[in-house]
């Protein structure tokens, strides 16, 4: 008799957990799965959002794989990771290590250096495009005090730091106004944002690392160097292995600081796929397009991701 209401309530137990859970599975379903494979279907029709769908088969992707645009949308997109994926682990890791020091005021600092994660990507997309401005923006205000010169200014005797720009350039960047150094600028803004998030796991990482085989190898005669690649680095690696597959993925994503910033421009030297497939479904209207463009980047992503896992993963010291 135990036996049996032991079963009944567990049964019970059950059901009331599917039912709490039923609105989560619902949300998912509605939200994420069925958009994942409707953007498939659409990705073989044309369509506007107004009229009937027409199938084209793979005439959308034949028609990416003969664009320019998404090219050069790819190339940028590649570019873009390029940058800002090891610049943003590298200072994460520093921070987490300085941070993961004994000093005065250290909850003050790792709050300080969180505050942009937390911040709206569009607010401080706003915030950069006022920094970077050419004529108005602060940091060339700031540069005018070592030596580099805005662009108004060039007719002025020069700085030794104005000759280096102009060795690239043939003049000084106009930041999120020059083809050259658009995407370098909001690699900056993306690196400041997401530093923070990066520099939390790294700092989790280091915590977990016994101060045990730190003084060991102090006993040992291992310099702060010799410590770091011994024993930082290789207890460091699954953290850092997560923090790589996620920067790589998120930096595929990069999508608001283009279009509050630069819309693409100037010339597609920001346009990215992201930008690119948000253009191509909601300003020419073509959705099919736009879904094998998202298809591919999904493609791209997955691959890129499965041979981080297949390269990198048997290198893990868990």
């Amino acid at each position: 008799m135990a036996r049996y209401s032991s079963s009944r309530y567990r049964g019970s137990d059950i059901r009331r957990a599917l039912l709490f859970i039923l609105p989560t599975y619902i949300i998912l379903f509605v939200f994420i799965i069925v958009p994942i494979f409707f953007a498939f279907y659409l990705s073989f029709h044309k369509w506007n959002l107004l009229g009937s769908m027409q199938w084209v088969g793979i005439s959308n992707y034949r028609k990416l794989f003969h664009s320019d645009e998404f090219w050069k949308a790819l190339v940028n997109t590649f570019y873009y990771s390029f940058i800002t994926v090891p610049v943003g682990i590298v200072i994460s890791l520093l921070l987490a290590m300085l941070l993961n020091s004994k000093i005065k005021g250290i909850a003050i600092y790792r709050t300080v250096y969180f505050m942009p994660v937390m911040t709206s990507v569009v607010a401080s997309a706003f915030i950069w495009q006022w920094i970077f401005q050419s004529q108005n923006g602060i940091l060339n205000y700031l540069f005018g005090f070592i030596g580099l010169k805005p662009l108004s200014w060039l007719n002025e005797p020069k700085g030794i730091f104005t000759v280096f720009f102009e060795s690239f350039g043939k003049q000084i960047p106009k930041w999120l106004g020059g083809p050259s150094v658009t995407l370098v600028a909001i690699s900056i803004m993306t690196v400041w944002k997401n530093t923070g998030y990066y520099m939390i796991i790294f700092l989790a990482g280091l915590q977990n690392i016994p101060k045990t085989l730190y003084e060991a190898a102090e006993m040992d005669g291992a310099g702060p160097i010799k410590s770091f690649f011994s024993i930082t680095l290789p207890i460091l690696s699954p953290t850092t292995y997560f923090v790589l597959i996620m920067s790589v993925i998120v930096s595929f994503q990069v999508f608001e600081q283009v279009a509050v910033t630069t819309q693409g421009g100037p010339l597609n030297a920001s346009l990215v796929l992201v930008y690119f497939i948000y253009q191509r479904a909601f300003k020419f209207l073509e959705v099919g397009y736009a879904s094998s463009a998202a298809y591919i980047l999904f493609a791209i992503v997955l691959l890129l991701t499965y041979f981080q896992v297949k390269t990198l993963g048997k290198r893990i010291h868990y």
